[in-house]
């Protein structure tokens, strides 16, 4: 039987081989738990689709068919009042629902103290422009606690968190198979006080997005 630590260096070969190799992009839409976090403006914009308006409608049942508030679906719209009209065309957000084991398309990332662009960037595999486009932004700094959209091959898994392995990577078990995932750099030990709780993670290229 493997110990904890010849598990741990063969599963970080196995992701390496991983990141090696190229996905095709994501199709399917992005599953965010609604109670996990506020949606900001432009958060709900980089996760929305288009609506049409139909006759009949109205600004409430809209809201109340994608899960948010009428005043969110003016503020994502810029809408000064009520009043919408057949045929207008409404951004709203994508529908919301729990994630369980799959391949999704976006999630949301809470920037961490010691985080920069670059250390984001390089840890989910994208570049700093890339992540820069992806959240409307123009410059290369970032707030602790700014919420950041992470696009394309975002995994969901239900795990057991185990704990911290050392200063940048935290340990998970799913069916009975351990893996472990990159945080920032001299966080992994905040996670202890979850070991042996049932979780939903998300990451992307072997780093960890976010629990749920």
């Amino acid at each position: 039987m493997q110990s904890r630590k010849e598990r741990i260096i063969a599963e970080r070969r196995t992701k390496a081989r991983k990141r090696k190799v190229t996905f095709a992009g994501a199709t399917l839409a992005a599953a965010i738990t609604a109670s996990s976090f506020a949606l900001t403006t432009n958060e709900a914009k980089a996760l929305s689709g288009t609506y049409t308006v139909k006759e009949g409608d109205s600004l409430y049942r809209i809201s109340k068919e994608n899960g948010i508030s009428i005043k969110e679906l003016k503020s994502i719209n810029k809408l000064t009042s009520d009043k919408i009209y057949i045929g207008q065309t409404l951004e709203v957000p994508v529908k919301l629902q729990t994630p369980g084991d799959s391949l999704q398309s976006a999630a949301v990332y809470t920037v961490a103290p010691g985080d920069t662009l670059w250390s984001i960037a390089n840890r989910f595999g994208i570049s700093v422009e890339e992540l820069k486009k992806q959240n409307n932004l123009t410059k290369n700094m970032v707030l602790i606690d700014q919420k950041l959209i992470i696009l394309d091959n975002i995994f969901y898994k239900k795990a057991k968190v185990i704990g911290a392995v050392d200063k940048q990577t935290v340990e998970f078990i799913s069916n009975n198979n351990h893996f472990v995932l990159m945080v920032p750099y001299g966080t992994a030990h905040t996670y202890q006080k979850l070991a042996g709780k049932e979780v939903i993670v998300s990451y992307k290229n072997g780093a960890l997005i976010q629990i749920q």
